[in-house]
């Protein structure tokens, strides 16, 4: 089952050349699906179980713009265990191909804080779609820490970035990985094409240390705590053609 909104893209969903940030693009993306959740009797406040992002891969093709109406769809891919597959799209009034995302997930019990997997009946109104996609491997390769890095920085977790589920949430690390660019690289613009591993919570109160690696290809941003002893996230943004 697909499920599909229209959102307006306002000012504080843009950059400075009024096209629509990815930052933005992953709200309207979280929305969505917590909308969907909410249509199927899985909301927030039908169920101890939630969804936790482990990947997203985005593809930018028409960036949305500025004042403009956009139609934000998404669907369940495929479920097995506790992880799941969903695709996300933003097209325009027109039904144009704007963005295209792919997301894995993995469901967790907020009381017991373990892995569950959620209840055959609900499993089956999300009425996945396996056929639907725009990516074709459902599940997202994990990207590689990185071994080596040519720019370092510090950011603090403050109230502002902790979501609900009481941890700093998906859209920040992109923003941070977004701020680590050096000045030229960002200057470049938003992403094209970029991909997000999730491997631990952050709370509140920490610092975090962003570790910058560019090989050519791609430019890679590792969020890690102050003490370097995991990996929270890893943020690689591909250049653009």
């Amino acid at each position: 089952m697909v499920y599909t909104d229209k959102f307006y893209v306002g000012f504080s969903d843009v950059g400075s050349d009024l096209g629509m940030t990815g930052a933005a693009m992953l709200r309207a993306f979280e929305d969505v699906c917590c909308m969907q959740g909410e249509a199927v009797g899985d909301g927030l406040f039908d169920s101890d179980g939630r969804w936790f992002l482990t990947a997203y891969r985005v593809k930018v093709f028409k960036r949305p713009k500025y004042n403009d109406r956009i139609v934000v769809g998404t669907w369940s891919r495929e479920m097995k265990g506790v992880a799941a597959s969903r695709e996300f799209e933003i097209r325009d009034l027109n039904g144009g191909l704007c963005v295209a995302a792919l997301s894995n997930w993995a469901r967790m019990n907020i009381k017991t804080g373990r892995l569950e997997r959620m209840e055959p009946e609900a499993f089956a109104r999300y009425e996945s779609e396996p056929e639907r996609h725009n990516f074709d491997d459902p599940w997202i390769s994990k990207l590689h820490d990185v071994s080596e890095h040519t720019l370092e920085r510090e950011f603090y977790v403050d109230r502002n970035l902790i979501d609900p589920n009481m941890h700093m949430n998906n859209v920040f690390y992109l923003d941070l990985a977004m701020r680590t660019l050096p000045e030229e690289a960002y200057l470049e613009g938003e992403p094209d094409e970029f991909e997000i591993t999730y491997r631990k919570a952050t709370a509140y109160g920490e610092t975090l240390k962003c570790l910058y690696f560019d090989d050519g290809q791609s430019r890679t941003v590792a969020v890690k705590p102050q003490d370097m002893s995991d990996t929270r996230a890893i943020v690689k943004i591909y250049r653009k053609n």
